[in-house]
């Protein structure tokens, strides 16, 4: 089997595949990237499209989201490609004491580093949301966030990638990573074999899998999440809507459902999301995770009832124990660069992106990437 060299080798065509593939390109490297299935088909294509800011960590992860939020500002001029890019109020509502004081603490940190962030009582929140049957809850935080079409995004950094040469191959499932002692030698599809200066392994829930065939071990965990979408309705959401203790809530039970909704540009809503832990990656629904989050939205919503899902899916949502990404070059092979588990993946990509495909040329590393390396989890290669 002949071997096709090139720069670098990308495994995985979501958001941040897709991105690094552009950085790339940008900067005149040659770059092959690898889809198992078609671009944006994985978790990136199927998430709700918020650009977070609410769930930022208080640490130097926020210099990402708050510089990645910037960027996104000017991206679809960059790209030359409307994704459906707007700014948009995200409502953390408050049910608990405990979370109340949390998300005070958290609205402070926002609103000091400049981003309109305020805590609202229940009396105002009930004027931001009228339809919200808000009788349950102490009221809310709320945070101006921005908000997109996720696999029109995708199709934007892919149609700039190969504007500046990548080749982006799609139904190309990677079946071997090559190795011999500290470098990768080649990675094989079913039909073809490749070879690269360096391999970056993004391929979300998957990175543990295909890290697994070099031989390293990283801890990558996943939920599988389910979402319904309606038929276009007319305009009654003013904000995206999610409930205070969303992570908590579908990290600590074998099945959940914590809704969150928002009006899209076409008047659709996408509700998110029944949660359920499996041994496995799949992309079916249940028979159980729609019929839930209907009850729960109607809960909230209860005039959206005579509204018609029109469709559902399902995805992996992958993340690590800490919750942060890793994102750098894996100990004990010199050339195998991992970028996945990205915490708020849409406001950070635009600036992880430019990081790591720098990194990925030998220029100097962001500070920033530090806290991201992979060999805080003691990665073991054999």
């Amino acid at each position: 089997m002949a071997t096709d060299r090139r720069d670098v080798i990308i495994i995985g065509g979501g958001f941040a595949g897709l991105a690094i593939a552009y950085q790339l390109a940008k900067r005149g490297a040659d770059v092959l990237l690898l889809e198992a299935a078609s671009l944006g088909s994985g978790t990136s294509g199927a998430c709700a499209g918020r650009a977070q800011v609410s769930e930022s960590h208080r640490d130097a992860h926020f210099e990402v989201v708050q510089a990645g939020l910037a960027r996104l500002e000017a991206l679809t001029v960059e790209l030359d490609f409307d994704f459906e890019w707007r700014r948009l109020g995200n409502l953390m509502l408050i049910e608990h004491e405990r979370h109340w004081q949390w998300w005070a603490e958290q609205v402070a940190f926002l609103a000091g580093r400049g981003l309109p962030a305020e805590l609202l009582d229940r009396q105002s929140l009930q004027a931001a949301e009228p339809l919200l049957n808000a009788d349950k809850f102490l009221g809310a935080a709320w945070c101006l966030e921005g908000h997109l079409n996720p696999l029109k995004l995708c199709h934007a950094f892919a149609a700039a990638a190969r504007r500046r040469g990548a080749e982006l191959r799609q139904h190309a499932p990677v079946i071997d990573i090559e190795r011999q002692g500290r470098r990768v030698t080649a990675v094989r599809t079913a039909r073809e074999r490749f070879a690269a200066d360096t391999v970056l392994v993004t391929a979300g829930a998957w990175s543990g899998q295909l890290l697994g065939r070099a031989g390293v071990s990283l801890p990558v965990q996943f939920t599988h999440a389910e979402a319904v979408i309606s038929e276009p309705l007319p305009s009654l959401l003013h904000n995206h809507v999610g409930l205070a203790d969303f992570y908590e809530t579908i990290h600590n039970a074998a099945r959940a459902v914590s809704v969150g909704v928002a009006q899209q540009q076409n008047g659709t809503l996408l509700v998110t999301e029944a949660v359920e832990m499996t041994p496995a990656i799949h992309r079916r629904n249940s028979p159980w995770g729609s019929p839930a989050i209907a009850r729960d939205v109607l809960a909230l919503f209860p005039r959206l009832a005579r509204a018609r899902i029109v469709r559902a899916w399902a995805a992996p949502s992958p993340f690590l124990p800490d919750e942060q990404p890793a994102i750098g070059w894996v100990p004990g092979v010199d050339n195998l660069f991992v970028a996945t588990c990205f915490h708020l993946t849409i406001t950070t990509i635009p600036v992880l992106s430019e990081w790591i495909a720098g990194l990925l040329l030998g220029e100097a590393g962001a500070p920033a990437l530090a806290a991201f390396n992979p060999g805080r989890f003691e990665t073991m290669t054999s």
